[in-house]
């Protein structure tokens, strides 16, 4: 009887195998892209709605405040903006530092909620004083160009180093710090800016960069912080206690 001849395998994988290794592939393909549309950036999610919890709809005392999927895009959207702008206004800044040989003396950093601009104490004040040094003031001019066109809310800092002042116009570091980071406010009024966008704040030795252990590093806390903050932050907080009350 003869034998039936052995059917041979096709080379290659099935073809069942090829069909489900391309639907695979789809699919993974097709997750990703879903994945990649619903990340969003945290930092920004953060920044627009204010808070985590705020993001989420809660409030103090189980109050609650809802926000719809545009509004939140919009916030997203408006502090994308925001910092493109912000990154634009410090890198003129600097530039500007660089050109009137301030470098040394004036820094420009970016910050969680902005950027601030760290003076040097020397470049606005004679030691131990709080008023205003004539040769500032072309400094202080241009920051209050920043202000006057920008949207963001202006906080001035006052810090010392922790060496303590006791003079009959100062009796405390405190007293000191406060009162440069107003005379800096006043200017900016005196000049025109709108009081609603500034504040001051004194912090004494509280806030150093630095430790406080050479001469060095003491002449770089005693400085004077004008801080730039998104009024994404004024306006998200703003809600919140709106809400609250």
């Amino acid at each position: 009887m003869a034998r039936k001849k052995k059917e041979e395998c096709p080379k290659g994988a099935p073809a069942w195998m090829t069909t489900f290794s391309d639907m695979t592939t789809l699919l993974l393909t097709f997750f990703i892209l879903l994945l990649s549309m619903a990340s969003l950036d945290q930092r920004k999610i953060k920044q627009a709605i204010g808070s985590l919890q705020g993001a989420l709809g809660v409030l103090a005392e189980g109050r609650r405040t809802e926000m719809s999927q545009e509004e939140i895009i919009s916030r997203i959207e408006f502090v994308t903006q925001t910092e493109s702008s912000s990154k634009q206004i410090m890198q003129g800044m600097r530039n500007y530092m660089e050109q009137a040989n301030l470098s040394s003396e004036v820094s420009v950093v970016e910050t969680e909620k902005g950027f601030s601009v760290r003076i040097m104490d020397s470049v606005l004040f004679e030691s131990g004083s709080a008023t205003l040094l004539d040769s500032a003031k072309p400094l202080l001019d241009k920051l209050l160009g920043v202000i006057r066109e920008s949207p963001y809310h202006v906080m001035v800092e006052g810090h010392t180093d922790d060496i303590p002042i006791n003079t009959d116009e100062f009796q405390s570091n405190w007293e000191l710090s406060t009162a440069r980071a107003t005379s800096v406010v006043k200017y900016f009024i005196n000049k025109g800016a709108k009081p609603e966008k500034l504040s001051a704040a004194g912090y004494s030795q509280y806030h150093p960069l630095v430790p406080n252990i050479t001469p060095e590093n003491r002449a770089k806390n005693r400085r004077v912080e004008i801080n730039f903050i998104s009024p994404e932050f004024s306006s998200a907080n703003r809600d919140i206690f709106e809400n609250e009350n």
